[in-house]
């Protein structure tokens, strides 16, 4: 990109050796350009078509659309391919495009071009990641900011931790004196009594050994026999005491043996780092192909039938409608799930695992979602190869089937389940009543659902958090199908009554606008066109699918 001085001169003048001050920037020729330079270059019938802004938008904010081909780098791009949905340059229309029907200069193709649905996800893309990664820079500079102050905490607890771990150590160690105390008082004690006993026996046969002693020196035979005799019995006793006492006696004193606290603790403990992640709001979507799909502005007043057809061997429940006005019709009489065109021609039979009943469709991914109330499964279609895939599982029949952010709400009877695309059951809504028929997702995440055998009952509505209200004061008989349009406006089918009304978003009232008398019989199924400008409803019981023209 050039720099903000490059946009302060006039290119053409600059160009011609002379430094004059630009006021308006030609985004085609990409130059900036004085104003008598802008004006020479309006009055040329060349350049008179080019568009001309102001120069401080420029050097406000970059203004850069490249125009050269990818593919062809030294040629410009001029022409858009609605067959392929994509820019080429005159190369490429030869190379690529020579029998494509719908090819266009860039400039009538992008007429109307912030009407299409592209531009609006572009814009809501580029706002929506703006602000996510302005949040997640914000949201990590304040992480740097509490890193550090972790770092502190956490220094800090290892001092604390450090001064109750001596604390501890002395109040152990108090412990540990005192019951050195204690022992030694009871020890000493013991020995103090033994050695009491000791001195008693010691002063006893002290006494015997000197009486024979005396005796022995000074005394006759006759008296020394009878000492002997006197005192043999006496000092058995004493023999006997003495061993008795010999025999308990111990040396003793103690000693302080240390745990083996220093190998065990090798440190105070462990920093760990805990990783959190960052709750940014934030989800990425594809942007579809389809160019300059018109958005929806306006209420349909008036719906004119345009084709009604068969499809043999059929009973029509849910409808799902790709961009290109394909079909994916489910089935309640068989295992095919009928792949049809706009007109009634059909395009292809799937052979699913069961009957089917509800579909929601995610073409981003090419994927349709379809529940198969008889073996209790949503199942998987390639909405691109017309192949079948993964069976999910869930607790009971199920009917009604719609997507909401990267999880699948299903209806059961009398409960809503969220599901993740893997099939792990997040959350489960109590709603009451019978089957939840049809499920359709509207603002703020709440889920608006059909039950048809509730056959006097209001429109409701249930929140993530299970609160359930209603949304219409007024009754509805055997409400089959729910859909939504894009400002806010809610249709639903009362299959007994053979009637599609609609709530209005503006004054919630409710209005019948088509009834038997415009060919409905037992309606299970309905779906608009990606635009808005069909609506496609199953006469169940004929096996038969009418097309209206919404204007």
């Amino acid at each position: 990109m050039a720099s903000k001085s490059a946009y302060t001169f006039c290119g053409i003048c600059s160009r011609g050796s002379l430094s004059i001050k630009a006021d308006k920037y030609c985004t085609d020729c990409e130059d900036a350009l004085c104003s008598d330079c802008s004006n020479y270059h309006g009055n040329i019938k060349t350049f008179n078509t080019h568009h001309m802004i102001d120069i401080n938008i420029i050097e406000a904010k970059p203004f850069v659309v490249s125009k050269s081909c990818k593919v062809h780098p030294d040629m410009v791009l001029e022409y858009f391919c609605t067959d392929h949905d994509t820019m080429c340059c005159r190369s490429c229309m030869a190379s690529d495009h020579r029998s494509c029907d719908k090819v266009l200069p860039i400039e009538v193709s992008a007429k109307g071009v912030k009407n299409s649905t592209t531009y609006e996800e572009i814009f809501n893309g580029v706002n929506s990641l703006n602000s996510a990664v302005n949040e997640l820079e914000d949201k990590k500079k304040k992480n740097m900011v509490s890193l550090k102050d972790s770092k502190m905490t956490v220094q800090q607890d290892v001092k604390n931790f450090k001064a109750r771990l001596l604390k501890r150590i002395e109040e152990i160690e108090a412990a540990l004196l005192s019951e050195i105390e204690t022992i030694y008082t009871d020890l000493s004690n013991e020995a103090n009594d033994n050695l009491q006993k000791i001195c008693d026996q010691r002063k006893t046969i002290q006494v015997i050994a000197e009486q024979f002693e005396s005796v022995s020196k000074h005394g006759t035979e006759s008296q020394i026999m009878m000492l002997i005799n006197n005192i043999k019995e006496e000092l058995n006793c004493s023999a006997n005491d003495f061993q008795e006492l010999l025999s308990s006696q111990k040396d003793v004193s103690f000693s302080f043996k240390e745990c083996d606290s220093l190998a065990i603790m090798n440190s105070f403990g462990s920093v760990e780092i805990k990783h959190t992640s960052l709750e940014i709001r934030y989800k990425h979507s594809k942007i579809r192909q389809a160019q300059l799909l018109k958005q929806q502005t306006k209420l349909p007043t008036t719906f004119q039938l345009d084709v009604k057809f068969k499809v043999p061997s059929s009973k029509l429940v849910g409808i799902g409608v790709t961009k290109d006005n394909r079909l994916f019709l489910c089935n309640w009489s068989g295992f095919s799930l009928f792949v049809m065109s706009d007109k009634g021609k059909q395009l292809a039979t799937i052979q699913m695992d069961e009957k089917q009943w509800g579909i929601a469709m995610e073409e981003d991914n090419n994927t349709a979602w379809v529940t198969l109330p008889d073996i209790q499964s949503v199942q998987t279609v390639d909405i691109v190869t017309l192949k079948k895939g993964q069976l999910i599982k869930l607790p009971e029949r199920c009917h009604g089937v719609a997507l909401m952010d990267d999880q699948i709400a299903v209806g059961g009877y009398g409960k809503i389940y969220m599901i993740s695309k893997t099939g792990v059951l997040k959350k489960t809504l109590d709603v009451g009543g019978s089957s939840v028929d049809s499920l359709l997702v509207r603002q703020k995440h709440h889920l608006y659902f059909a039950q048809a055998n509730t056959r006097k009952s209001t429109l409701k509505s249930v929140g993530l958090d299970g609160t359930v209200a209603s949304v219409s004061d007024e009754h509805t008989h055997g409400m089959i199908d729910v859909k939504g349009d894009t400002i806010g406006n809610v249709y639903f089918l009362e299959y007994q009554a053979s009637n599609l009304k609609l709530l209005s978003f503006e004054d919630k009232s409710l209005k019948t606008i088509l009834t038997t008398k415009d060919g409905l019989q037992s309606p299970y199924g309905f779906a608009f066109s990606k635009d808005f400008s069909k609506i496609f409803i199953s006469n169940y019981s004929a096996g038969e699918l009418l097309v209206f023209v919404c204007n």
